[in-house]
């Protein structure tokens, strides 16, 4: 994560996409949290950059995106939000995962939707007829992760003040931060600082 808000929207360290937007809260555990997506057309500009939206769905949606039915699909995403904060904590934690929000909202949603080609990936072929769908993608990944093996092996940033989720694939899951370039070295460099302050 970054202190430039612009630079860090497109930072891109969870391994799933649902962790992905878990840590649009840049600075989560900090004093001063910034907020990556503060409004609907943000959401759309970081669903185009993790590619979860087909782009023709994205410009149908574009023109929506100062409505009241924007301003309460996005209040839905900070809960969403929020509860996998409180589920990936858990489950990091040995825990277990409290489903009722996840299963409220995944009787709303519809079936997932065939997969369409895109640029070099794969997108959920979304028409951009509805207003929820930036949502559903985020939703269906976390139910795919919960699901799998991998819910044993979310991690949290060690940096103090980030608090960005990520799954831990390292053969030992030694993994300590969301990014060893970012946020490894900001604080590895300041620990040393400490470290000398202290010895003076």
């Amino acid at each position: 994560m970054s202190r430039d808000p612009a630079r860090a929207a497109t930072q891109f360290f969870g391994g799933r996409v649902c962790l992905d937007f878990a840590n649009t809260l840049d600075w989560r555990t900090s004093d001063e949290p910034q907020e990556l997506i503060p409004d609907y057309a943000s959401w759309l500009a970081w669903s185009e950059r993790r590619g979860t939206l087909p782009q023709a769905a994205i410009r149908k949606l574009k023109p929506r995106a100062a409505s009241r039915e924007a301003e309460a699909t996005l209040q839905q995403a900070y809960a969403l939000r929020r509860d996998i904060w409180s589920v990936s904590d858990a489950l990091r934690g040995g825990g277990h995962a409290e489903l009722r929000l996840v299963n409220q909202m995944l009787s709303a949603a519809p079936r997932q939707p065939e997969l369409m080609r895109q640029d070099r990936g794969y997108r959920h072929a979304l028409a951009g007829t509805d207003i929820n769908e930036p949502l559903w993608p985020v939703l269906w990944s976390l139910t795919a992760l919960l699901a799998s093996d991998d819910s044993r092996r979310i991690g949290c940033c060690e940096a103090e003040g980030c608090g960005w989720f990520f799954v831990d694939e390292s053969p030992n899951r030694t993994r300590r931060w969301c990014s060893s370039e970012v946020c490894g070295n900001r604080e590895r460099a300041r620990r040393a600082y400490a470290k000398r302050k202290g010895s003076t």
